[in-house]
């Protein structure tokens, strides 16, 4: 069974921006991965927040809804997009609750959360911090 690896926002948002500062690394690492048949997943929650992301952008990167809908189809057009089941809201609320963590945080839960369910066991990212005191046991947490 091919590795499957989950996509953070963060790691969205430079593989499709060209004018990125991590656009080269996150493309070349995305690429690589695609070589060695692994398989990319990203929880609707991120695929969601990207398109907010490119869509509100000031001048000069900002990109019109539109073209935001063409790109991100474009490059994600293979992507296993996972959704959010109840069963995998309430396992991300419990376990945020076992750690005593609110707030913000629980959309990066959602996150990691709905590409464990998808039987994804690495998550890329660009904050890694971010993710490591909440990630489900055994996704693995790393950046390009």
């Amino acid at each position: 069974m091919p590795v499957k690896f989950g996509l953070d926002t963060s790691y969205l948002i430079p593989l499709i921006a060209e004018w990125h500062q991590h656009h080269e690394q996150t493309a070349r690492d995305y690429r690589a991965r695609l070589a060695r048949g692994e398989r990319p997943v990203v929880a609707i929650h991120a695929l969601l927040e990207c398109y907010s992301v490119l869509t509100r952008l000031p001048y000069p990167t900002h990109i019109p809804s539109q073209v935001a809908a063409q790109i991100l189809t474009q490059y994600l057009k293979d992507v296993e997009v996972a959704g959010v089941t109840p069963d995998t809201a309430w396992l991300a609320i419990r376990s945020l609750a076992a750690l005593d963590l609110g707030g913000g945080r629980i959309y990066d839960a959602l996150i990691a959360t709905t590409v464990v369910h998808e039987k994804a066991s690495l998550l890329m990212t660009w904050n890694v911090k971010h993710f490591l005191a909440l990630a489900p046991p055994g996704l693995e947490i790393r950046q390009p």
